[in-house]
């Protein structure tokens, strides 16, 4: 009965070990299917309320070229007309237009900003781009941001597919033969990318100026994630791709602006920072590569993300003109200026 006794006693203990390790490999896995979900939710989600009005901020740092674009855009702030159109899943798109004192200015620039920010952060690119050609310039809040609706923010694929509905606005304003010139930065500038990459993206886009472009989001998540949790990237990744699929219906695989590169058909810009930590420029340089149009890539090799045009005015300033004018010359070679 003792050795009975000792056996019943052993296979007891042996059961509750495993029972004991898989509740704690259950309650591991449940920890980190809701630790990703909540993850998942900050990365998509919309990363600010909808506000009722854009306030112009009560300190602007105008020690720097994108202070004082802000400063000069609510300055003139009644000079920028709000209009509104709609996405192809119904959102409602705001935005900024700034009509040219030339009424009969056929170019229109469209500027797109990156992830959290505000369009004012666009307007040094604007006054920037306003001195360098006559056009009419339209700052865009992004789906999901500023005075947008939209609940979820996709990282340049939905956004993406906005700007049509952007385009067809600047159409239905400037007239079918106009020409649209695209300006984006970090995710604003993938979005420009990703567009152009749709095969049957508008021919009135004649460039794009893509300042730090984020390459792709799996790109952007191996970089950042270890700075947040010392869980592996790719378990992370591989869950945000099951809950992406579930929840959008793409995966977010496809938030890749370097592997359709060679679709883009227009002339394409990209300013890099050669000290930018966020989107390194190994990673835009897989974009550069892959690219089959004509295309230029100014490295500032002191500046980190955002930086390039604060760090290297001159020559920052002095590539969008060459840009610019590279774009004409093509224009005119095949009968559309």
């Amino acid at each position: 009965m003792s050795d009975n006794g000792s056996v019943v006693t052993a296979v007891l203990i042996a059961v509750l070990i495993v029972l004991v390790i898989v509740l704690v490999v259950a309650g591991l896995i449940l920890l980190y299917m809701s630790y990703t979900e909540k993850m998942f939710k900050d990365l998509f989600k919309r990363p600010r309320p909808l506000p009722q009005v854009d306030r112009s901020p009560k300190k602007i740092d105008r020690s720097t070229i994108i202070g004082r674009g802000k400063n000069w855009f609510y300055t003139y702030h009644n000079e920028w007309l709000g209009v509104r159109t709609t996405s192809f899943d119904g959102c409602k798109l705001s935005g900024y237009y700034r009509p040219s004192f030339d009424t009969t200015c056929p170019s229109m620039v469209i500027l797109v900003h990156g992830y959290d920010e505000a369009p004012a952060e666009m307007a040094a690119y604007a006054r920037l781009m306003m001195s360098k050609v006559q056009c009419h310039c339209l700052i865009t809040h992004m789906r999901a941001h500023g005075m947008s609706g939209g609940k979820d923010f996709t990282w340049g694929l939905m956004e993406s597919v906005d700007l049509d509905a952007w385009i067809a606005f600047t159409k239905r304003r400037l007239g079918p033969r106009c020409r649209i010139y695209l300006v984006g930065r970090g995710v604003g500038a993938t979005a420009c990318l990703l567009a152009a990459q749709q095969k049957n993206f508008d021919p009135n886009v004649c460039g794009i100026i893509a300042d730090s472009p984020m390459t792709s989001l799996n790109g952007f998540l191996k970089i950042t994630l270890p700075k947040s949790t010392k869980i592996p990237p790719e378990w992370v990744i591989g869950r945000f791709r099951k809950l992406s699929q579930r929840t959008f219906g793409f995966d977010i695989n496809r938030c890749d602006a370097s592997s359709h590169a060679s679709s883009i058909k227009v002339p394409v810009l990209i300013f890099q920072g050669g000290e930018d930590e966020d989107t390194p420029p190994s990673e835009t340089r897989e974009i550069y590569d892959n690219l089959r149009c004509r295309k230029r890539m100014a490295i500032v090799n002191n500046a980190k993300h955002f930086e390039c045009y604060e760090k290297s005015q001159a020559m920052y300033e002095r590539e969008v003109q060459r840009f610019i004018e590279s774009c004409l010359t093509r224009l005119a070679k095949i009968g559309r200026l």
